[in-house]
């Protein structure tokens, strides 16, 4: 176990730290659209939207021209008039025939923009149509279906994705997600060292195994608090910590059974402390920390796989790789992983350095 004497490797994950902390705080998000208004419109009328978008540079040389388009399904209707009032805001208009409602299911517009600085950027579901019980056939207003065709789709900016519902709270992904990496690897270690403690009888097994659980659930806890707190200001605003909690105990069966797995590691460490025998203590604490890590693979890894979750990947919901992640958030998720992880066995190495002090002092 000489690798917690080597300071190399703890460095590594000191600067990868500091580089993910500084891009959290000084990486932009990207393009995008935060409204509509109004965002519901009747037939046969020419309604002025007001869109408002984020991060946006319309009146930028740079843009050239702006394009928008409602999109239906695969059908594309331009706006009558485009006018762009500020950096941020544009104001179209735009009507709708009561003889062409039949052919929009659902009756709901995706807002796409387009512009050579930003790229093309869009509001999935941004303006509903509220369809005419009766059908005019006298009336003028028809929308008219049309081929989008733009010089870039792709903005060439340096910045974090535009996701709806996440928005800003994006950079918490290089914080929540890489506290569960680092407790995987953690209890996983643990699960190694109660197999060679079981095989071997060496005591310095059981100390990797027990005190890889004691971080282990410092970074699990964390990893739970920062994803408690993603929650309610992102799926359950407005809604208070009781109701948020459970909300995410009932309807999300990952944060269930995530709880579910950390209790597991604290019942470990509570069976560990109530047995004074060491040799006992670290047998019978060898076989629950096996137990623990295959109970969660299932709770981590499995059962939220089986039934729906809000969490990306599960539920029907595109997993990092094909919704959130782009190459400027790769850039400082990846380090963040690996750094977090670093700093986790640096946390480890501390503490069993200590442990083997108190061994020495005591024999």
């Amino acid at each position: 176990m000489n690798w917690i004497y080597k300071k190399w490797w703890k460095w590594l994950g000191a600067v990868l730290l500091f580089y993910v902390l500084i891009g959290s705080f000084f990486v932009k998000l990207g393009p995008g659209i935060t409204k509509v208004s109004p965002s519901v419109f009747g037939t046969d009328s020419v309604y002025t939207f007001q869109i408002s978008g984020y991060h946006t540079h319309f009146t930028s040389a740079e843009a050239e021209k702006v394009q928008l388009w409602f999109k239906n399904g695969s059908q594309y209707f331009a706006p009558t008039s485009l006018k762009i009032l500020s950096n941020d805001i544009v104001e179209v208009q735009f009507g709708f025939s009561s003889l062409q409602q039949g052919t929009i299911q659902p009756a709901v517009f995706d807002i796409v923009m387009n512009d050579e600085k930003d790229g093309t950027f869009a509001l999935r579901d941004g303006l509903t149509l509220a369809k005419a019980s009766v059908i005019d056939s006298t009336q003028t207003v028809l929308a008219q279906v049309t081929e989008p065709k733009v010089k870039n789709n792709k903005h060439n900016l340096v910045c974090f994705p535009y996701r709806e519902i996440l928005y800003e709270t994006i950079r918490n992904t290089f914080f929540h997600v890489p506290m569960w990496f680092v407790m995987t690897m953690l209890v996983f270690a643990s699960f190694i060292g109660s197999i060679l403690y079981l095989w071997k009888g060496t005591t310095k097994w059981d100390v990797l195994a027990s005190q890889s659980v004691v971080v282990a659930l410092l970074f699990g806890t964390c990893g739970y608090l920062t994803g408690l707190v993603w929650a309610k200001y992102t799926w359950y605003i407005g809604v208070s910590w009781g109701d948020v909690l459970q909300k995410l105990l009932l309807e999300d069966i990952k944060m269930a059974a995530a709880l579910i797995a950390i209790f597991f590691y604290v019942a470990y460490l509570v069976v560990r402390s109530s047995i004074s025998d060491p040799e006992k203590r670290g047998k019978v604490g060898a076989v629950f920390s096996i137990f623990a890590f295959v109970v969660f693979v299932l709770c981590v890894f499995v059962l939220p796989r089986l039934t729906d979750s809000m969490h990306p990947g599960n539920g029907g919901n595109p997993a990092f790789s094909k919704y959130d992640l782009d190459s400027t958030l790769r850039m400082f998720f990846y380090p963040a992983v690996i750094g977090w992880i670093l700093l986790g066995f640096w946390i480890l190495s501390i503490l069993i350095r200590m442990q083997f002090i108190k061994q020495k002092q005591s024999s």
